[in-house]
């Protein structure tokens, strides 16, 4: 059999199409695999400190590539998924701006919830469980800079999109309602990035990113949307910056001074929703006009609900699942 034009009707255990609990799966397993080797595998084994630039770059680009590169090349090509499926198609300008436009009150609204749940969490004296992968530097070089803003920004944003509203919304069966599609891929966005703090503002910002992927059908918008709401974080930065918990835990301590950040989250985040719901509602407006009811032939619609969700779904939840107590200490 010819590798390169395999037929999944000829592999055993293979669907005769690209399933959400195939998807899930292959990327939940690799994930999973990395996170025991970086999370258990000694500090002393590798050439390089986990938590330097270098570090940080080799374990994010690998889970990037294997969980989400690679199933989007395999899988397209494997069962033949059609580009329009994966990419969509064009919404025309006013979706673009209107991508970009939402970008700016939504980068100020992450930015303001993740500070005040890290205050609430302090406050609540709940313990708090670091990312599985950071990093630590003080190289203020260019080419260090840059490879932090390829690594840390332009690549997980790229290949997200690519993965969750791509290739994960083309496995959707018709018979899905667009409010669980946007539900699913926001909630396996946020397990995937494992990240304790931030899995609610991360489930929240995949339900929005849904939401233009959805409304538009076209992959490029919420990427607009990410690269508008990074350019408006660094805009802001020195007005509201993303506190870490090392950041908050000195701030907290400051029995007096430390209201201040809390005061300008709560300031950011009313601003922003004014202007986040008229741009909002323009995006609704035009949902109607782009979302797909006739872009699928009978035979790859990707079968019935039922057949989406087979024991590789729930297996690659218990992946995902054994990635989080690792990262808990459960």
């Amino acid at each position: 059999m010819d590798k390169d034009n395999a037929n999944p009707d000829e592999i055993p255990l293979l669907p005769k199409t690209c399933t959400i609990g195939l998807i899930v799966c292959v990327c939940a397993f690799f994930s999973t695999v990395l996170t025991l080797v970086w999370l258990l595998v000694p500090a002393s084994a590798f050439p390089f400190s986990k938590t330097s630039v270098i570090g940080y770059t080799v374990i994010n680009l690998s889970r990037l590539i294997l969980c989400l590169l690679l199933p989007v090349i395999v899988f397209t090509k494997m069962f033949r998924i059609p580009e329009t499926k994966i990419l969509g198609t064009n919404p025309g300008m006013g979706a673009f701006l209107l991508s970009l436009l939402i970008g700016c009150p939504a980068s100020l609204m992450f930015v303001s919830l993740h500070n005040l749940l890290l205050r609430l969490f302090l406050v609540k004296g709940l313990s708090l469980a670091q990312p599985a992968f950071s990093f630590v530097s003080d190289d203020a070089s260019i080419e260090s800079r840059m490879l932090v803003f390829a690594v840390v920004f332009l690549i997980p944003i790229l290949l997200q999109e690519l993965f969750f509203r791509g290739l994960l919304f083309s496995a959707f069966p018709r018979g899905m309602a667009g409010y669980q599609r946007i539900l699913l891929s926001a909630f396996f966005f946020s397990i995937f990035l494992l990240s304790p703090v931030d899995f609610i503002p991360f489930f929240l910002l995949g339900i929005l990113l849904g939401y233009i992927r959805h409304a538009t059908n076209n992959i490029l918008c919420p990427i607009i949307t990410q690269s508008a709401m990074l350019a408006t974080y660094f805009l802001f930065a020195r007005i509201l910056p993303f506190m870490d918990l090392s950041e908050a835990g000195n701030s907290f301590h400051l029995t007096n001074s430390n209201l201040t950040s809390e005061y300008t989250a709560i300031t950011a985040l009313v601003i922003s929703l004014l202007a986040f719901v008229p741009v909002m509602a323009q995006i609704r407006m035009i949902a109607g006009d782009n979302v797909p009811d006739a872009d699928l032939s009978e035979d790859d619609s990707a079968g019935s609900i039922r057949e989406q969700f087979g024991w590789s779904f729930w297996l690659g939840l218990l992946f995902f699942a054994a990635s989080w107590v690792l990262l808990l200490g459960i």
